[in-house]
Protein backbone atom coordinates (compact mmCIF):
# COMPACT_ATOMS: atom_id res chain seq x y z
CA UNK A 1 0.00 0.00 0.00
CA UNK A 2 1.27 3.45 -0.94
CA UNK A 3 1.83 6.15 1.69
CA UNK A 4 -1.03 8.27 0.32
CA UNK A 5 -3.38 5.29 0.64
CA UNK A 6 -2.22 4.68 4.20
CA UNK A 7 -2.70 8.34 5.12
CA UNK A 8 -6.32 8.19 3.90
CA UNK A 9 -7.07 5.78 6.77
CA UNK A 10 -8.23 7.66 9.88
CA UNK A 11 -5.92 5.74 12.23
CA UNK A 12 -2.85 7.03 10.36
CA UNK A 13 -4.14 10.37 9.07
CA UNK A 14 -2.14 12.48 11.57
CA UNK A 15 1.23 10.84 10.79
CA UNK A 16 4.00 12.37 8.67
CA UNK A 17 5.23 10.61 5.53
CA UNK A 18 8.38 9.38 7.28
CA UNK A 19 6.28 7.92 10.11
CA UNK A 20 3.88 6.32 7.65
CA UNK A 21 6.80 4.65 5.91
CA UNK A 22 7.97 3.16 9.23
CA UNK A 23 4.49 1.85 10.04
CA UNK A 24 4.08 0.43 6.53
CA UNK A 25 7.20 -1.71 6.85
CA UNK A 26 5.83 -3.27 10.05
CA UNK A 27 2.43 -4.20 8.64
CA UNK A 28 1.58 -7.28 6.60
CA UNK A 29 -1.12 -7.52 3.93
CA UNK A 30 -3.75 -10.26 4.17
CA UNK A 31 -6.41 -11.05 1.55
CA UNK A 32 -9.61 -13.01 2.11
CA UNK A 33 -12.27 -14.43 -0.18
CA UNK A 34 -15.87 -13.81 0.81
CA UNK A 35 -16.94 -15.82 3.86
CA UNK A 36 -13.40 -16.69 4.96
CA UNK A 37 -12.68 -16.55 8.68
CA UNK A 38 -10.16 -13.97 9.90
CA UNK A 39 -10.29 -15.17 13.49
CA UNK A 40 -12.59 -17.28 15.66
CA UNK A 41 -13.55 -17.18 19.37
CA UNK A 42 -10.86 -18.32 21.82
CA UNK A 43 -8.08 -17.90 19.26
CA UNK A 44 -5.11 -15.76 20.39
CA UNK A 45 -5.55 -12.06 19.76
CA UNK A 46 -2.20 -10.63 18.72
CA UNK A 47 -2.93 -8.43 15.68
CA UNK A 48 -4.43 -5.04 15.03
CA UNK A 49 -6.35 -5.25 11.74
CA UNK A 50 -7.23 -2.37 9.44
CA UNK A 51 -9.69 -2.81 6.56
CA UNK A 52 -7.85 -1.52 3.50
CA UNK A 53 -10.42 -2.79 1.01
CA UNK A 54 -13.70 -4.69 1.21
CA UNK A 55 -15.66 -5.46 4.35
CA UNK A 56 -15.69 -7.56 7.50
CA UNK A 57 -18.59 -8.80 9.62
CA UNK A 58 -18.06 -9.49 13.34
CA UNK A 59 -20.46 -11.95 15.01
CA UNK A 60 -20.94 -13.52 18.43
CA UNK A 61 -22.78 -16.64 19.63
CA UNK A 62 -25.41 -15.85 22.25
CA UNK A 63 -27.72 -18.57 23.60
CA UNK A 64 -27.24 -20.60 20.44
CA UNK A 65 -28.02 -17.70 18.10
CA UNK A 66 -25.51 -15.78 15.99
CA UNK A 67 -25.67 -12.05 16.74
CA UNK A 68 -24.10 -9.53 14.35
CA UNK A 69 -22.00 -7.06 16.32
CA UNK A 70 -20.69 -4.90 13.49
CA UNK A 71 -20.17 -4.50 9.75
CA UNK A 72 -16.70 -3.01 9.21
CA UNK A 73 -15.87 -1.11 6.04
CA UNK A 74 -12.73 0.45 4.56
CA UNK A 75 -10.63 2.36 7.09
CA UNK A 76 -12.08 0.63 10.16
CA UNK A 77 -9.66 -1.02 12.60
CA UNK A 78 -10.39 -3.92 14.96
CA UNK A 79 -8.63 -6.53 17.11
CA UNK A 80 -6.76 -3.84 19.05
CA UNK A 81 -7.01 -5.61 22.44
CA UNK A 82 -4.25 -8.07 21.58
CA UNK A 83 -2.00 -5.26 20.44
CA UNK A 84 -2.16 -3.38 23.73
CA UNK A 85 -2.22 -6.27 26.19
CA UNK A 86 -0.58 -9.70 26.04
CA UNK A 87 -2.29 -13.10 26.28
CA UNK A 88 -5.64 -11.88 24.95
CA UNK A 89 -8.12 -14.13 23.13
CA UNK A 90 -10.89 -13.24 20.71
CA UNK A 91 -14.43 -13.33 22.07
CA UNK A 92 -16.10 -13.02 18.67
CA UNK A 93 -15.73 -14.23 15.09
CA UNK A 94 -14.59 -12.06 12.18
CA UNK A 95 -15.25 -12.99 8.55
CA UNK A 96 -14.80 -11.34 5.20
CA UNK A 97 -18.18 -10.33 3.78
CA UNK A 98 -16.87 -9.02 0.46
CA UNK A 99 -14.68 -10.92 -1.99
CA UNK A 100 -11.00 -9.94 -2.08
CA UNK A 101 -11.20 -8.14 1.25
CA UNK A 102 -7.74 -6.76 2.05
CA UNK A 103 -6.53 -6.21 5.61
CA UNK A 104 -3.41 -4.59 6.99
CA UNK A 105 -2.17 -6.41 10.10
CA UNK A 106 0.15 -5.01 12.76
CA UNK A 107 1.31 -7.79 15.09
CA UNK A 108 1.97 -7.29 18.79
CA UNK A 109 5.63 -8.25 18.25
CA UNK A 110 6.07 -5.57 15.59
CA UNK A 111 4.25 -3.03 17.75
CA UNK A 112 6.68 -3.76 20.61
CA UNK A 113 9.57 -3.19 18.17
CA UNK A 114 7.98 0.14 17.22
CA UNK A 115 7.70 1.04 20.91
CA UNK A 116 11.41 0.36 21.44
CA UNK A 117 12.74 2.12 18.34
CA UNK A 118 10.17 4.89 17.85
CA UNK A 119 8.39 5.50 21.18
CA UNK A 120 6.80 8.81 20.12
CA UNK A 121 5.31 7.21 17.02
CA UNK A 122 3.98 4.27 19.06
CA UNK A 123 2.45 6.70 21.56
CA UNK A 124 0.79 8.64 18.73
CA UNK A 125 -0.81 5.43 17.46
CA UNK A 126 -2.04 4.43 20.92
CA UNK A 127 -3.47 7.93 21.46
CA UNK A 128 -5.33 7.75 18.15
CA UNK A 129 -6.66 4.27 18.98
CA UNK A 130 -7.89 5.53 22.35
CA UNK A 131 -9.60 8.52 20.72
CA UNK A 132 -11.45 6.36 18.19
CA UNK A 133 -12.44 3.82 20.86
CA UNK A 134 -13.86 6.68 22.93
CA UNK A 135 -16.03 7.75 19.99
CA UNK A 136 -17.20 4.17 19.52
CA UNK A 137 -18.06 3.95 23.21
CA UNK A 138 -20.29 7.00 22.83
CA UNK A 139 -22.05 5.29 19.92
CA UNK A 140 -22.46 2.11 21.99
CA UNK A 141 -23.89 4.11 24.91
CA UNK A 142 -26.43 5.69 22.55
CA UNK A 143 -27.32 2.25 21.20
CA UNK A 144 -27.88 0.90 24.71
CA UNK A 145 -30.10 3.88 25.56
CA UNK A 146 -32.22 3.27 22.46
CA UNK A 147 -32.56 -0.44 23.25
CA UNK A 148 -33.56 0.41 26.81
CA UNK A 149 -36.20 2.89 25.64
CA UNK A 150 -37.77 0.35 23.28
CA UNK A 151 -37.64 -2.34 25.97
CA UNK A 152 -39.60 -0.03 28.28
CA UNK A 153 -42.26 0.35 25.58
CA UNK A 154 -42.51 -3.41 25.08
CA UNK A 155 -43.08 -4.08 28.77
CA UNK A 156 -45.98 -1.60 28.92
CA UNK A 157 -49.29 -3.52 28.54
CA UNK A 158 -50.97 -0.45 27.03
CA UNK A 159 -48.55 -0.53 24.12
CA UNK A 160 -48.82 -4.29 23.59
CA UNK A 161 -52.59 -3.93 23.38
CA UNK A 162 -52.28 -1.22 20.71
CA UNK A 163 -49.87 -2.22 17.94
CA UNK A 164 -50.19 1.07 16.05
CA UNK A 165 -49.38 3.09 19.17
CA UNK A 166 -46.37 0.87 19.84
CA UNK A 167 -45.23 1.11 16.20
CA UNK A 168 -45.41 4.92 16.20
CA UNK A 169 -43.44 5.14 19.46
CA UNK A 170 -40.75 2.78 18.11
CA UNK A 171 -40.51 4.70 14.82
CA UNK A 172 -40.07 7.96 16.75
CA UNK A 173 -37.21 6.43 18.75
CA UNK A 174 -35.68 4.97 15.57
CA UNK A 175 -35.61 8.38 13.88
CA UNK A 176 -33.91 9.86 16.94
CA UNK A 177 -31.24 7.17 16.75
CA UNK A 178 -30.84 7.35 12.96
CA UNK A 179 -31.88 10.85 11.83
CA UNK A 180 -33.70 10.57 8.50
CA UNK A 181 -36.23 12.74 6.69
CA UNK A 182 -38.82 9.98 6.39
CA UNK A 183 -39.54 6.52 7.69
CA UNK A 184 -42.27 3.92 7.95
CA UNK A 185 -43.05 0.60 9.58
CA UNK A 186 -45.31 -1.84 7.76
CA UNK A 187 -46.73 -5.28 8.53
CA UNK A 188 -47.93 -7.79 5.95
CA UNK A 189 -51.61 -8.62 6.31
CA UNK A 190 -52.04 -12.05 7.87
CA UNK A 191 -54.60 -13.32 5.34
CA UNK A 192 -53.25 -11.26 2.44
CA UNK A 193 -49.42 -11.26 2.68
CA UNK A 194 -49.03 -9.54 -0.68
CA UNK A 195 -50.42 -6.38 0.96
CA UNK A 196 -48.32 -4.28 3.33
CA UNK A 197 -50.28 -2.36 5.96
CA UNK A 198 -48.48 0.82 7.06
CA UNK A 199 -48.89 0.91 10.85
CA UNK A 200 -46.57 3.88 11.47
CA UNK A 201 -45.00 6.60 9.32
CA UNK A 202 -43.18 9.89 9.71
CA UNK A 203 -43.19 12.88 7.35
CA UNK A 204 -45.06 10.94 4.65
CA UNK A 205 -48.63 11.84 3.72
CA UNK A 206 -51.20 9.14 2.85
CA UNK A 207 -51.17 10.61 -0.65
CA UNK A 208 -47.53 9.54 -1.07
CA UNK A 209 -47.69 6.39 1.04
CA UNK A 210 -51.09 4.62 1.07
CA UNK A 211 -52.26 2.94 4.26
CA UNK A 212 -52.12 -0.35 2.34
CA UNK A 213 -49.33 -0.92 -0.17
CA UNK A 214 -49.26 -3.82 -2.67
CA UNK A 215 -45.82 -5.41 -2.27
CA UNK A 216 -45.20 -5.72 -6.01
CA UNK A 217 -45.91 -2.01 -6.55
CA UNK A 218 -42.68 -0.96 -4.84
CA UNK A 219 -39.31 -2.40 -6.00
CA UNK A 220 -37.60 -1.87 -2.65
CA UNK A 221 -40.35 -3.28 -0.44
CA UNK A 222 -40.61 -6.19 -2.88
CA UNK A 223 -36.87 -6.88 -2.46
CA UNK A 224 -37.20 -6.91 1.33
CA UNK A 225 -40.26 -9.14 1.08
CA UNK A 226 -38.84 -11.76 -1.28
CA UNK A 227 -35.04 -11.63 -1.27
CA UNK A 228 -33.06 -9.80 1.40
CA UNK A 229 -33.24 -9.15 5.14
CA UNK A 230 -31.57 -5.79 4.57
CA UNK A 231 -31.62 -3.15 1.86
CA UNK A 232 -28.98 -0.41 1.59
CA UNK A 233 -29.22 1.95 -1.39
CA UNK A 234 -26.62 4.77 -1.28
CA UNK A 235 -27.07 8.06 -3.07
CA UNK A 236 -25.01 7.20 -6.18
CA UNK A 237 -26.65 3.82 -6.73
CA UNK A 238 -30.08 5.22 -5.96
CA UNK A 239 -29.81 7.93 -8.58
CA UNK A 240 -29.24 5.31 -11.28
CA UNK A 241 -32.23 3.19 -10.26
CA UNK A 242 -35.96 3.66 -10.33
CA UNK A 243 -36.96 6.11 -7.61
CA UNK A 244 -39.92 5.74 -5.31
CA UNK A 245 -42.27 8.37 -3.96
CA UNK A 246 -41.06 8.37 -0.36
CA UNK A 247 -37.32 8.95 -0.94
CA UNK A 248 -35.05 11.27 -2.91
CA UNK A 249 -31.50 10.44 -1.81
CA UNK A 250 -30.80 7.13 -0.05
CA UNK A 251 -32.56 4.21 1.58
CA UNK A 252 -32.04 1.85 4.50
CA UNK A 253 -34.52 -0.95 5.08
CA UNK A 254 -34.81 -4.04 7.24
CA UNK A 255 -37.26 -6.94 7.16
CA UNK A 256 -38.97 -7.94 10.41
CA UNK A 257 -39.01 -11.69 11.02
CA UNK A 258 -40.60 -14.03 13.54
CA UNK A 259 -39.26 -17.60 13.55
CA UNK A 260 -37.96 -17.19 10.00
CA UNK A 261 -41.20 -15.75 8.62
CA UNK A 262 -41.04 -12.28 7.08
CA UNK A 263 -43.89 -10.33 8.68
CA UNK A 264 -43.01 -6.70 7.96
CA UNK A 265 -40.49 -3.99 7.07
CA UNK A 266 -38.86 -0.97 8.69
CA UNK A 267 -37.66 1.58 6.12
CA UNK A 268 -35.80 4.89 6.50
CA UNK A 269 -35.13 7.34 3.68
CA UNK A 270 -33.01 10.45 3.11
CA UNK A 271 -30.53 10.44 5.98
CA UNK A 272 -30.13 13.93 7.44
CA UNK A 273 -26.34 14.00 7.06
CA UNK A 274 -24.49 11.84 4.53
CA UNK A 275 -25.15 8.19 3.77
CA UNK A 276 -26.41 5.54 6.15
CA UNK A 277 -23.39 4.10 7.98
CA UNK A 278 -22.56 0.59 9.18
CA UNK A 279 -23.48 1.71 12.69
CA UNK A 280 -26.88 2.81 11.36
CA UNK A 281 -27.31 -0.62 9.77
CA UNK A 282 -26.46 -2.38 13.02
CA UNK A 283 -28.82 -0.14 14.99
CA UNK A 284 -31.70 -0.81 12.58
CA UNK A 285 -31.07 -4.57 12.80
CA UNK A 286 -31.27 -4.39 16.61
CA UNK A 287 -34.48 -2.34 16.49
CA UNK A 288 -36.04 -4.76 13.98
CA UNK A 289 -35.28 -7.68 16.30
CA UNK A 290 -36.92 -5.82 19.19
CA UNK A 291 -40.00 -5.17 17.08
CA UNK A 292 -40.16 -8.91 16.37
CA UNK A 293 -40.05 -9.62 20.09
CA UNK A 294 -42.76 -7.02 20.79
CA UNK A 295 -45.06 -8.50 18.14
CA UNK A 296 -44.55 -11.99 19.56
CA UNK A 297 -45.42 -10.70 23.03
CA UNK A 298 -48.52 -8.94 21.68
CA UNK A 299 -49.64 -12.14 19.91
CA UNK A 300 -49.20 -14.20 23.09
CA UNK A 301 -51.17 -11.58 25.03
CA UNK A 302 -54.00 -11.65 22.46
CA UNK A 303 -54.18 -15.45 22.59
CA UNK A 304 -54.27 -15.40 26.39
CA UNK A 305 -57.05 -12.81 26.38
CA UNK A 306 -59.05 -14.86 23.87
CA UNK A 307 -58.67 -18.00 26.00
CA UNK A 308 -59.86 -16.13 29.09
CA UNK A 309 -62.90 -14.88 27.16
CA UNK A 310 -63.76 -18.46 26.15
CA UNK A 311 -63.42 -19.63 29.74
CA UNK A 312 -65.74 -16.90 30.99
CA UNK A 313 -68.27 -17.67 28.28
CA UNK A 314 -68.34 -21.45 28.43
CA UNK A 315 -66.92 -22.42 31.82
CA UNK A 316 -68.31 -19.56 33.85
CA UNK A 317 -64.92 -18.33 34.99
Amino acid sequence: MEINDLQSIALFSDLENEELDIVRTLMSTQRYAIGKTIYAPKEPSDNLYVVAHGGVVVTHKLDGDTVTLAHLSQGYFFGEAGLLKEKQTHQSKAQSEIDDTTLLALSRNNFLKLTEKHPKLALALVTKIASVLSERLTEDTTRIAIISAISDLITDPNHLNNIKLLANEILTITLRAIPAATGFLGLYKRHEPSQLEIVASSNISPKHLPYTLPVDSDPYVHTLHTENDELVVPRIQYQSQEKVFYAKQNLLGRSIRIEGENIGVLVLADKTRGEFSNQNRLMLAIIASQISFALQEAHVRQEKTAQEELKRKYVGM
